[in-house]
């Protein structure tokens, strides 16, 4: 039975090594055959992948070149556009410094205008424009719009016509009534009215050319030039005032004239002097203008702001064509950052064509030479099972004859139920053990569970009796706030009380207060009309005073000149008429000597001076142009130096803020004179030492200015660091505690720079890294003497440490044991 058994075990062994031999045999044949039409087929992929991935090598680098040049040009084109944008933003800002400048120096000129408008009402200028704005028939013209003098004669001639050059000349006494009457509807103030058919002028005293005194020049009405239907008014207007050289020789001639000197100093018949220096910017009326000069600072701001509104021009041309410019270079920085996407794009996928191409490469040398191997080894393997396969199939063939002639014998049915019986014995066992394994584990599962189910439900007690005890807290807590809401309440209710009647009692203050002030602001402007029309009247007094002494002089001069007896003059023939044949006759006598010699050349020579005019126009527009750039340039540097001295301020200021609160305790910050003009003020240190009101440098005591003044200079050189820093006894006037926060802040500065200073007190010595001693030794010299602090501290640690390792020995040595 056995025999038999071991002849079917071996014989199963063989059928089972045979067949899948047989079938391996063919199934390798087959395998070579395929592994090597796929050898090939890899071979000519691999071959075209290699053509492939050359040419997108090929295009990579040249996309890596074009990559590389258009991100060169990006970085160009950005650094252009932010140069553009800060140039742009520079020219923006100082377009508003300058309108902000623009609005104060109008407003200036407003505050002065409106002054001078107030001076011209009290001077009865104003009155004058009303009547020139009216446009009434028959008005000439102020006495200064109708005489025209030389420029050396109009300061005498403007002295010696003072207040009548602001008088108005009108055709007859009609349209000077009608003017008094518009002044009087309009409230217009007061003026004086010359009229042609009226008015009359004196007689001119005869100075003969061999008889004249020293310094004598002309009577002050042969100097002025005017239309013959004006000789009335002007003889009225100097009547026999003549004009001398200076003050000296007018001084010779004083009581026979009204006497002007070309310094501008006055001399009346009466006695009176009248001189002095005046002001640069005088603002009266003048030969030749129709209008009061302005004063010197009116046109100063006129200047300045005919000058802004220049550069604001240009400005505005510059940022137009600087935001063009901007658009332009952002446009091209948009298209080059596109360009150098989709070509980074581009490249991007180039590199995971290539990426890919090379995967692909590698998958197919990895699978031919795994092909390869495969080859190889199906046909060792071929050719190991043609060798086996014979001698295999032989010992089959006597296996089986065996196994026939062993199951012809009785045995062989008997050993077939019995290994039936035990094979179904062991499955029942392991169907058993499979159950007992199966109880063991969901044992161990309900006992891990029941101890979490435990420890949770000890976490669970605690904040159970966590909560409960913040629930408590929380309702004492709620109690305290009711009662002090409730407080607080009451509290606000009284204030509300209060301050309702303050409010109350303020606002009965307020319109007592407005109405003192309607009363006092009506009580000053009475006092100012009255002392106005007081004034008014006193110089209308001193000038009729002045007026009457003239004509009586005059006529006490004409008296003595007459002859006697008096001459007979032709009843066709009136005074007037003599006299402004007269005049007429020495105007045109002076026009004539004016225009000699006569130049027969003067054509071409004013062509060629107008040619020369028009070149100069051309030079000087473009003079303008430069000079309104250059202007604008100014500008521009100059709100570059505000930005540049803002931007450290600002620093200097934060870092002042936070060292002066360390060293003090304090508040403290940097205040500029003038914050809106930063560079035309000053700046002022305030501080606020903690426990004291706030309060400049000034007033600080010794130790409080110390401690200020080393902030702002911890300020400075944190924001700017110098080489080294020289103290000379800066603690001298702080107390322990302000030495020790100074010895840590100069400390903790030693890292950006180095610090000498020369102190007395102990915690700054004690602070420092290196003390150098200055002291008298014996005789006449004085010793030196250094120390490092750091190493001194290291050997004292040092022997402190040896100190206590000896210590430590000689307990242990006393210990017993």
């Amino acid at each position: 039975m056995q025999q038999q058994q071991q002849l079917r075990q071996r014989m199963d062994q063989l059928v089972q090594t045979l067949d899948p031999q047989r079938t391996e045999q063919a199934q390798q044949a087959e395998r070579v055959a395929q592994l090597s039409r796929r050898v090939q087929q890899q071979q000519q992929e691999l071959a075209a992948l290699e053509q492939e991935l050359a040419t997108q090598q090929q295009q990579d680098g040249s996309g890596s070149s074009e990559r590389d040049r258009l991100a060169e040009q990006v970085g160009e084109a950005a650094s252009a556009v932010a140069a553009a944008e800060q140039e742009y933003r520079l020219q923006q800002d100082t377009q508003a410094r300058l309108l902000g400048e623009q609005r104060d120096k109008q407003r200036q000129l407003d505050r002065l205008e409106s002054m001078r408008q107030a001076i011209q009402e009290t001077q009865g200028t104003q009155a004058s424009r009303i009547i020139m704005d009216a446009g009434l028939d028959g008005v000439h013209g102020l006495v200064a719009e109708l005489g025209q003098v030389e420029q050396r004669y109009r300061l005498a001639l403007d002295t010696a016509a003072g207040g009548r050059l602001g008088q108005i000349v009108v055709s007859d006494d009609r349209v000077a009534a009608a003017g008094i009457d518009l002044l009087k509807r309009n409230r217009g103030g007061r003026a004086t009215f010359l009229p042609l058919n009226k008015i009359r002028g004196g007689r001119l005293a005869e100075i003969s050319q061999w008889d004249s005194p020293k310094g004598f020049i002309d009577h002050a009405v042969n100097l002025v030039r005017y239309e013959p239907e004006y000789d009335s008014v002007f003889q009225f207007i100097f009547n026999n005032t003549v004009i001398f050289d200076d003050l000296n020789n007018g001084r010779r001639s004083m009581g026979r004239y009204r006497i002007v000197t070309l310094d501008g100093d006055l001399l009346e018949s009466s006695g009176a002097m009248t001189g002095g220096s005046r002001r640069g910017g005088g603002g009266g009326l003048s030969f030749g203008a129709g209008e009061a000069a302005e004063p010197e600072e009116v046109q100063v701001l006129r200047d300045r702001l005919s000058e802004i509104e220049r550069i604001l021009t240009h400005s505005d041309q510059a940022g137009h064509r600087l935001s063009a410019q901007l658009r332009q270079r952002t446009q091209t920085l948009t298209e080059l950052r596109d360009a150098y996407r989709t070509q980074q794009l581009q490249s991007e996928q180039t590199t995971k064509l290539i990426q890919r191409t090379r995967q692909q490469r590698d998958q197919l040398q990895a699978s031919l030479a795994a092909d390869q191997g495969a080859i190889a080894a199906a046909r060792q393997r071929l050719e190991s099972l043609q060798l086996n396969l014979p001698e295999q199939d032989e010992e089959l063939q006597r296996l089986r004859q065996a196994l026939a002639e062993l199951e012809k014998s009785p045995l062989h049915q008997e050993w077939q139920q019995r290994q039936g019986i035990v094979q179904r014995q062991e499955t029942a066992l392991q169907t058993q053990e499979q159950a007992l394994r199966s109880a063991e584990q969901s044992l161990g599962d309900l006992a891990l569970s029941q101890q979490r189910l435990q420890e949770r439900l000890a976490e669970n007690q605690q904040k159970i009796a966590a909560l409960r005890a913040q629930q408590t807290e929380q309702i004492n807590q709620q109690t305290a706030l009711g009662a002090q809401q409730e407080a607080l309440v009451n509290q606000i209710q009284a204030l509300q009380t209060e301050l309702a009647a303050i409010e109350e009692k303020l606002g009965s203050e307020k319109v007592e207060r407005d109405r003192a002030e309607r009363r006092l602001r009506d009580q000053q402007g009475q006092k100012q009309q009255l002392e106005w029309q007081l004034q008014k009247t006193q110089e209308t007094q001193q000038e009729q005073r002045s007026q009457l002494a003239d004509l009586e002089a005059q006529l006490a001069e004409q008296a003595a000149e007459l002859p006697d007896p008096l001459p007979e003059i032709p009843a066709e023939t009136s005074l007037e008429g003599i006299t402004a044949l007269q005049h007429y006759l020495r105007n045109l006598a002076k026009r004539i000597q004016a225009m000699e010699p006569v130049n027969m050349l003067a054509l071409e020579e004013y062509e060629r001076t107008q040619e020369r005019l028009e070149e100069l126009k051309t030079k000087l527009a473009v003079l303008e142009s430069e000079r309104t750039e250059l202007l604008l340039r100014i500008e521009t540097f100059t709100t570059l130096r505000q930005h540049a001295f803002m931007e450290s301020f600002n620093a200097v200021n934060a870092n002042f803020k936070e060292i002066f609160a360390t060293l003090s305790d304090g508040e403290g910050f940097l205040q500029l004179d003038s914050p809106d003009s930063p560079l035309d003020g000053g700046l002022n240190l305030v501080a606020h030492p903690k426990g004291k009101a706030v309060r400049r440098l000034a007033s600080m005591s010794g130790g409080e200015k110390s401690l200020t003044a080393l902030s702002f200079i911890f300020a400075l050189q944190r924001y700017r660091p110098s080489p080294f820093y020289s103290f000379d006894e800066v603690d001298s006037f702080l107390d322990g505690a302000n030495v020790e926060r100074l010895a840590k802040i100069i400390r903790q500065q030693c890292d950006e720079a180095q610090f000498i200073v020369v102190s007395h007190r102990r915690p700054m010595i004690e602070r420092a890294q290196r003390t150098i001693g200055v002291t008298q030794a014996r005789g006449a010299h004085t010793q030196v003497l250094g120390i490092s602090q750091e190493e001194a501290a290291r050997e004292v640690e040092k022997g402190e440490a040896e100190a206590a390792a000896q210590v430590t020995q000689a307990q242990a040595a006393e210990s017993p044991g």
